[in-house]
């Protein structure tokens, strides 16, 4: 009995949790949309979707694991994100 009332208490308190997580699918930005899909499936196809240079290439740093990608980037702010999170 006291294992079902700690999942229930488990399940009340991580259910906002679990439904307010947002699916790539609701993203109206095209960019941000297949960004958010490329890192999900970690496939490169949904990053050479990606209009901007910039997120294209940290998209395919972060895909790719490959720090030459960054390299690529011009603005010093998504460089670093880029390169930080490839190390």
């Amino acid at each position: 009995m006291k294992k079902i009332k700690n999942i229930s208490i488990c399940l009340a308190v991580l259910w906002p949790l679990l439904v307010s997580a947002q699916s790539c699918d609701d993203i109206k930005d095209k960019d941000k949309a297949n960004y958010c899909r490329a890192l999900d499936t970690n496939d490169k196809v949904h990053c050479q979707k990606i209009g901007g240079n910039d997120l294209l290439n940290l998209c395919m740093g972060k895909v790719e694991n490959d720090i030459k990608y960054c390299r690529r980037i011009s603005t010093d702010k998504i460089k670093k994100r880029c390169e930080n999170s490839i190390r």
